[in-house]
């Protein structure tokens, strides 16, 4: 919510599909030991899954939910406004090919906060008086976790991108390990991963090195 710091640092998305060889129960499970790691963010992003009704979709992210809430992690819903009204969540993220930011804030009101996905140089731009607290760029570098994603900006347009950027930003897409020093050096508050923590022996450890990397910026 709204009265309290949205710190973008180490950005944890992932939802039962991003692990397809377990039960949703088991990536549930999974998903929680990542979520008390120390992550500053979870997103439930759960596209593609199979659910056996709406219920069970809407008790697995009520669990995530509340796993958030016990570890201090601001919990976000992707996409889905009517499920981020329902849990009462921090907060909502949406694509370009969403609703716009004034007609999802008319429906959540002004306790939630909106994040927004850019990829290039016009959708920045326009986003600046969008409306939203904070943006997502990329994909930064070549992805396989979104079978849709745009093609890459690459370190150097990004760096140009967040030069007229004045609003929080995290970046998004094909990041690992040995690209954080790179990000570090940019104007990004903070880096989103999907398979750099889902993969992960040890998530606490990449977290810790997320947090010494990335420091939070206004």
């Amino acid at each position: 919510m709204k009265n309290k710091i949205l710190d973008l640092r180490a950005y944890f998305i992932a939802g039962p599909q991003d692990f397809p060889k377990l039960s949703i129960d088991d990536s549930v499970n999974k998903i929680s030991v990542i979520i008390k790691s120390g992550v500053t963010v979870y997103q439930f992003r759960d596209k593609g899954t199979i659910y056996k009704n709406k219920n069970q979709r809407l008790e697995v992210a009520k669990r995530l939910q509340e796993v958030a809430q016990k570890a201090a992690v601001s919990f976000i819903v992707n996409d889905d406004v009517e499920l981020a009204r329902e849990l009462s969540a921090d907060g909502i993220h949406v694509g370009q090919d969403d609703d716009s930011v004034s007609k999802i804030r008319e429906r959540i009101g002004q306790e939630m906060w909106v994040g927004l996905s850019v990829s290039n140089d016009m959708e920045l731009e326009r986003a600046q008086k969008s409306g939203a607290d904070y943006l997502g760029i990329g994909p930064i570098y070549p992805t396989n976790s979104k079978s849709d994603a745009a093609e890459p900006i690459g370190i150097n347009h990004l760096r140009k991108m967040l030069e007229h950027n004045q609003l929080p930003t995290v970046g998004i897409g094909g990041i690992t390990q040995s690209l954080l020093t790179e990000l570090s050096e940019t104007k990004l508050g903070g880096v989103a991963v999907i398979s750099l923590l889902t993969e992960a022996e040890n998530p606490e450890k990449v977290v810790k090195i997320i947090k010494q990397k990335i420091m939070q910026k206004d």
